[in-house]
């Protein structure tokens, strides 16, 4: 099994996980930004921001080399919206519990009535 996933690729695949849960949450921040509506400018956002600050995220933090860096900016600009869209499937990011509904219903007969 060493042959097909080496230690470096997943030790890199781990890193761009973490990554791109930290990049998701940035991109979210961004898309609400008025001049970010189309869906091909949260596309270079990711790119550019994977790469820009994944690169920094990785040399700074896990102390890898360039290349390994450049390689978690990648993955990370593929990963990042592939577990939003995960997340959004799984209706998680958008979660609402049922009883937090805005109305609640007595029945007549336990009503109390004020004097």
């Amino acid at each position: 099994m060493d042959i097909l996933v080496t230690k470096e690729l997943l030790n890199i695949l781990m890193i761009s996980i973490t990554f791109s849960i930290i990049l998701m949450a940035i991109i979210q921040k961004f898309k609400k930004l008025p001049f970010i509506n189309r869906s091909y400018k949260v596309w270079i956002l990711n790119f550019l921001f994977s790469f820009l600050i994944g690169v920094p995220f990785s040399l700074w933090f896990y102390k890898l080399n360039i290349y390994d860096s450049l390689w978690v900016g990648l993955f990370s600009f593929v990963g990042a919206p592939s577990i939003y869209q995960a997340l959004k499937e799984q209706n998680i990011i958008n979660y609402t519990p049922e009883s937090m509904d805005d109305t609640v219903e007595i029945p007549k007969e336990n009503e109390i009535p004020r004097i």
